[in-house]
């Protein structure tokens, strides 16, 4: 692929071509950290739940030592999903011929096999990096990437105040769906606030105006941004590409994930951590985003992805066409910080 200049627009290209995603998959997902889940989705020894990094099946789990691990959830015989959601377990059963695993990803037992048939030590699970950044989980199929703790290092300063790993993950709310919009679009659009004013004026600007907003720290690992609430305390936006943007106010940690399903095709999950502050005692914002949380139980998504949504799809649908890509403004300063990302992983 050609090189490109980080600051300014992607080209339509990066949304549409099939051979540039296949590159993704293999220079990002596949070869760096990915954020996949919480600590309280496996807070418990056997605790586990499957994940995908850019279509490899993933299982994550806590093993029987309190140690958070990562396995390939694909039978060694055949290539079947070996779990499906979440779940307790000491060992791992293929559905389909009972080939079965511990939580080291050692096969254990092979139905109907003669004694010597199968070499069990040579069809074991292969086994991932898995670590945690302040109750958030990631997992890297590659074992040269940089600790994670060194990714993150320079928002430490930022997030540290905020004690993120005291707060608790709502398991039970959190809302999934797939939009008609590359990866890259999505991500782009969650992590900058300059669009607030035009697509959110009722559900967003009110609460965070764009005026409000600033850049912190980042560069091409992750970017902290900040906004001035109406009356309240400031927010920070955290994006950690590839894959993670969330908000931070007094208590609440509102975020969204994505996961590329194709070139046109992103699964886009949101859900959220709060303390148990009394409500009554959060900024407005704080305030704004327990009520939306509270909400995907009962709508399944917050009021404004809908329209972020359907800014993203309208997105997509232009990038059949061809532009010369704008600058991009020092309100969106944070887009740099991402393609930058992108230029890193691709070009390396």
């Amino acid at each position: 692929m050609d090189d490109f200049d980080p600051t300014r627009a992607l080209p339509a290209r990066f949304y549409r071509d099939a051979e540039l995603f296949e590159l993704e998959r293999q220079k990002i997902w596949h070869r760096d950290w990915v954020f996949v889940g919480t600590v309280d989705q496996v807070a418990e020894p056997g605790d586990w739940f499957s994940a995908d990094l850019g279509g490899q099946p993933v299982i994550v789990l806590r093993d029987q030592s309190g140690q958070l691990a990562a396995l390939s959830n694909l039978c060694a015989h055949r290539g079947t999903l070996l779990v499906e959601g979440t779940g307790n377990s000491k060992r791992f059963q293929c559905p389909y011929h009972a080939w079965t695993y511990r939580d080291d990803g050692s096969l254990m037992a092979v139905p109907h096999a003669s004694p010597d048939e199968v070499d069990k030590s040579a069809l074991c699970l292969d086994r991932y990096r898995c670590d945690s950044w302040n109750g958030l989980v990631f997992v890297a199929m590659n074992a040269e990437v940089a600790p994670l703790s060194e990714r993150f290092e320079h928002l430490d300063d930022v997030v540290g105040p905020h004690r993120l790993a005291e707060l608790h993950h709502w398991t039970s709310q959190r809302a999934s769906e797939e939009w008609a919009a590359n990866w890259k679009l999505v991500m782009a659009n969650a992590m900058e606030s300059y669009h607030l004013f035009a697509i959110h004026p009722e559900t967003l600007e009110p609460y965070t105006p764009t005026a409000g907003s600033y850049y912190i720290v980042g560069n091409e690992h992750a970017a902290a941004t900040g906004g001035s609430e109406d009356g309240g305390d400031d927010y920070v936006l955290l994006s950690l590409p590839p894959n993670f943007v969330g908000v931070i106010t007094r208590g609440t940690f509102l975020y969204q994930v994505v996961e590329p399903l194709g070139v046109s095709a992103t699964r886009v999950i949101s859900g959220g951590a709060f303390s148990d502050t009394d409500p009554a005692r959060s900024s407005a914002v704080s305030g704004f985003l327990k009520r939306a949380s509270a909400r995907v139980s009962e709508s399944l998504v917050p009021d404004f992805l809908p329209e972020d949504r359907a800014i993203c799809e309208r997105g997509q649908r232009a990038a059949s066409g061809n532009f010369e890509p704008g600058p991009i403004l020092e309100i969106e300063k944070v887009l740099v910080d991402f393609h930058r990302y992108l230029r890193s992983r691709l070009m390396a």
